[in-house]
C-alpha cells in the first residue's frame, strides 16, 4: 500500500510540475480527440487552414486531431497536423490555434523569449528551441500557427531555416481539400 501511495504522489507531482513549467496558460479543461485521417479532421473545421507544402522530415504517416482548451484566460481550440517518420521516430507538428482570445496568444506573448524572423508576406515568425524540441510561431488572419519538432534522445536538431522554409510554403486549402 505504501508503494502505491508513493507512486501516486510521485505521479501527481510530475503532472503539477510539468503544467507549471511548460506553460503560462493555466488549463482548467482539456479535450483531445483521437488522431484521425487529415481529410476527416479538415471536414470538421469551420475555417480554411493554411498548410505547408514543405515538411522537413520524410513523412511516413500523417494524421490530425482536434483539441479544445478552457483556461483562466479564455477558451480556444486547436487542430494539430501530426507528421511522422515512424522509422526515425521523428514527429513534426503543425498546430493551428483558433477561437482564441488575444490574451492567450497575442503577438507579444508568442514573441516573448523567442528569436524574431521575417517570413514571406510580411509575417513575423518567432523561433525557439530547448532540450525537448524546436518551434516556430506566427499569427496570420486571426489564427496562431506553430511548427513543433520534438527531439527524441540522440536526435539531431533541424536547421531553423527548415522551419522558415516550411512556414513560407503554407498554402490555403481549397474547399475540396486540395491546395
Amino acid at each position: 500500500m505504501k508503494i502505491v501511495k508513493h507512486v501516486l504522489i510521485f505521479f501527481v507531482l510530475i503532472v503539477i510540475t510539468s503544467c507549471k513549467t511548460n506553460s503560462d496558460i493555466s488549463t482548467t479543461n482539456y479535450v483531445h480527440l483521437i488522431e484521425q485521417p487529415v481529410a476527416l479532421i479538415e471536414s470538421k473545421l469551420e475555417f480554411t487552414p493554411e498548410i505547408p507544402t514543405y515538411i522537413p522530415i520524410d513523412v511516413t504517416e500523417a494524421t490530425a486531431s482536434l483539441e479544445s482548451y478552457e483556461t483562466k484566460q479564455g477558451k480556444f481550440q486547436e487542430v494539430v497536423y501530426h507528421h511522422r517518420n515512424i522509422n526515425k521516430q521523428q514527429l513534426y507538428n503543425l498546430i493551428i490555434t483558433y477561437d482564441e482570445t488575444d490574451e492567450i496568444y497575442s503577438e507579444e506573448s508568442i514573441a516573448r523569449g523567442k528569436e524574431s524572423h521575417e517570413l514571406e508576406r510580411g509575417i513575423q515568425g518567432y523561433y525557439d528551441e530547448d532540450d525537448d524540441g524546436q518551434s516556430l510561431w506566427w499569427r496570420n488572419n486571426g489564427l496562431t500557427y506553430r511548427f513543433v519538432y520534438f527531439l527524441n534522445e540522440g536526435q539531431p536538431r533541424l536547421d531553423k531555416q527548415e522551419f522558415i522554409q516550411s512556414a513560407n510554403s503554407v498554402e490555403q486549402l481549397q474547399p475540396n481539400g486540395t491546395s
